[in-house]
């Protein structure tokens, strides 16, 4: 099996695996469904699949996990006053148009500030197809693919209704997630993580997502975009062709964020040898930094912290 970042054609086929987490109570589902399309193309957003090589039960995706970074507000609430129907709520706020899902101006203030709360909207399997075995990789390609996610956010809590005696089972037995109420007439429960309580668990999976560093290179939102696309190894022809820009705006990005590495990080490249001051040896040297410093890709205010 493998996780893979979701794409619209797997959207509704995710939701079909847990329709409890659908959150159409308060608006109706064709509300909800219109919620859960406009949510792919947010920065707020991101989500993955679990997918098996070979179909289980005639099923080749078996698990996804999909949430959001909501207000500060929002989570105080929802935990003041824990009650079933969370994503429903959140559907219905954006429905109304005061949404809690915060933007990407938001999350940069977060990052640079007292830290962003976020709602695991969905993070279930297809229940009674898997054998313990793949349950298990099942759940741990979800962690997994959460960290790969969300590493280099500036945590603060994380909040989910886990719905069904196994969700919330596996909130409670992963010692990070607080049960804050339990709801026996929905089988959910509400689950919250704080940073104390995921950091007192050092080893956990999560534990990844709550250690925090500020980024130093200062990068614009289109560098950020082409590091993502180059941590996987791509060319610059392929760079060329993923992001509709021209062999020659690809050179000068890298040239842009080499400027920056300059200015704000030398070491990265200062300290290479002779054959790795050309220019694919110099983006390997980059890339592998920011492999290992997923803070550089986030959103980040330096306004926020000058303030």
């Amino acid at each position: 099996m493998y996780w893979r970042p979701i794409s619209e054609a797997d959207l509704s086929t995710c939701l079909e695996i847990q329709p409890a987490c659908l959150g159409d109570q308060i608006v109706g589902r064709r509300a909800a469904l219109r919620f859960w399309k406009g949510l792919l193309e947010n920065p707020s957003f991101l989500a993955s699949v679990i997918e098996s090589e070979r179909p289980i039960a005639g099923q080749t995706i078996v698990a996804c996990g999909m949430g959001v970074f909501v207000s500060k507000a929002f989570a105080d609430r929802e935990i003041k006053i824990p009650r079933p129907g969370l994503n429903s709520r959140i559907i219905a706020a954006a429905a109304s148009g005061e949404s809690v899902v915060l933007s990407r101006a938001q999350i940069a203030a977060g990052n640079a500030g007292d830290g962003l709360d976020f709602v695991n909207l969905y993070g279930t399997w297809r229940e009674g197809i898997m054998n313990a075995d793949q349950l298990a990789e099942v759940q741990a390609l979800l962690g997994t693919s959460f960290v790969e996610h969300f590493a280099g956010y500036r945590f603060n809590r994380v909040l989910k209704e886990a719905i069904g005696h196994s969700t919330i089972a596996l909130a409670r037995a992963t010692g990070t997630y607080r049960l804050v109420a339990e709801f026996p007439q929905t089988d959910s429960a509400l689950a919250v993580a704080s940073r104390e309580s995921v950091l007192s668990a050092p080893y956990s999976v999560a534990a990844k997502i709550y250690r925090y560093r500020e980024p130093v290179l200062r990068l614009r939102p289109a560098e950020q975009k082409l590091l993502v696309a180059a941590l996987v190894g791509k060319t610059d022809a392929e760079l060329s062709a993923d992001l509709g820009l021209s062999i020659e705006a690809i050179k000068k990005r890298w040239m842009s964020i080499f400027d920056r590495i300059d200015q704000f990080k030398p070491e990265i490249l200062s300290n290479a040898g002779e054959s790795d001051k050309r220019g694919p040896q110099k983006r390997h040297r980059v890339v592998a930094y920011i492999r290992s410093h997923p803070e550089e890709l986030r959103p980040f205010s330096w306004d926020a912290t000058r303030r």
